[in-house]
């Protein structure tokens, strides 16, 4: 019987988080993206990979330019500041997650990033960027 409170307790407190137990919550998409920021050019390159196709008119565009081109822009990096990237998130909603971005000198931080996010079977990817300081979304 105390085996099935601890499994009942446990279900209720995942469905509860916004955790998806077999694919991947909004908050694990939002994660995996801060970890592609931080670990190089050679994250940075399949950063587009936390992104749906289907609904990210950027796509293309994020999948076949040079980080130069994009990602480096919006988040810079800077060889001799070895501060990396922060995100903490503030508010998740049904289909958004809002973060506060921290970062080295030249990101002239923090800023605000908000993520639209769209759930594919049990994964959630994201679809959409607005960062604070920029009048459009720098992906949409």
């Amino acid at each position: 019987m105390r085996i099935w409170t601890y499994l009942l307790a446990a279900t209720v407190t995942i469905a509860l988080s916004g955790c998806a137990p077999f694919g991947t919550s909004k908050a694990e998409r939002v994660a995996r993206l801060e970890a592609d920021l931080n670990d190089g050019y050679q994250s940075r390159q399949y950063a587009y990979q936390n992104f749906d196709p289907a609904t990210t008119t950027d796509y293309v565009d994020l999948a076949t330019l040079p980080p130069s081109q994009t990602w480096d822009d919006w988040f810079p990096l800077e060889a001799s500041d070895t501060t990396k990237y922060s995100f903490e998130i503030q508010d998740v909603s049904s289909d958004s997650v809002r973060v506060r971005v921290t970062g080295p000198v030249a990101f002239d931080g923090p800023r605000t990033l908000d993520a639209d996010l769209v759930r594919i079977g049990l994964e959630w990817y994201i679809n959409r960027l607005e960062l604070s300081g920029y009048p459009l979304p720098i992906v949409d």
